[in-house]
């Protein structure tokens, strides 16, 4: 759970652009490491089962404010080197 205080994200992705999903995603990520001055190489999103997310070094469970339940396992991340 983020505090309060945290600055809220937003990234916008060009609705000109016909990207898939997957694309779209990576492009999101780009920009909000950016946003936070993070730097980074390739960025790679990919569909996996729950056990595969869940054995990602990060994972994010959902607050369930808007589309699914809260905790709900919804990404994983691992910095590959």
């Amino acid at each position: 759970m983020e505090p309060d205080d945290a600055p809220e994200v937003r990234v916008l992705l060009n609705t000109n652009v016909s990207m898939s999903r997957h694309k779209a995603a990576a492009q999101a990520v780009h920009a909000a490491l950016a946003a936070f001055g993070i730097p980074h190489g390739r960025v790679v999103v990919l569909g996996g089962r729950p056990d595969e997310v869940a054995a990602m070094d990060v994972v994010v469970r959902d607050a369930g404010r808007t589309e699914v339940a809260p905790g709900t396992l919804t990404a994983g991340a691992t910095v590959v080197r």
